[in-house]
């Protein structure tokens, strides 16, 4: 996840690992954020931003034409594991770009 700290990198295709934030996240996305319940939750690209840890941008394939932009960020603490959701899930369609947000808008 290499980059340069404070710089979102390129949308990138979804991994492994991106699936796997993804699954960590769904009941917390769900309870906390939209109220709603998916079947489906597929990551399909995501971006991220190297900082004192790292920030995720996820979208997240949520059925039919809906998408999640999720945020997230990894604590270099706790290597592997997924500390919070962060300040934002926002609904989008399919083509909308994955474009980060400041975090105080």
């Amino acid at each position: 996840m290499a980059g340069r700290l404070g710089v979102w990198t390129e949308v990138k295709a979804a991994t492994e690992e991106t699936q796997d934030i993804c699954d960590m996240l769904k009941s917390q996305a769900e309870a906390k954020w939209t109220k709603q319940s998916y079947q489906i939750f597929k990551a399909i690209e995501y971006r991220v931003q190297p900082v004192a840890g790292t920030n995720f941008l996820i979208k997240v394939h949520v059925g039919g034409n809906e998408y999640l932009h999720i945020y997230a960020f990894q604590s270099p603490l706790q290597e592997g594991q997924i500390k919070t959701l962060l300040k934002r899930v926002e609904k989008h369609k399919e083509g909308d770009p994955l474009e980060p947000i400041k975090p105080w808008d």
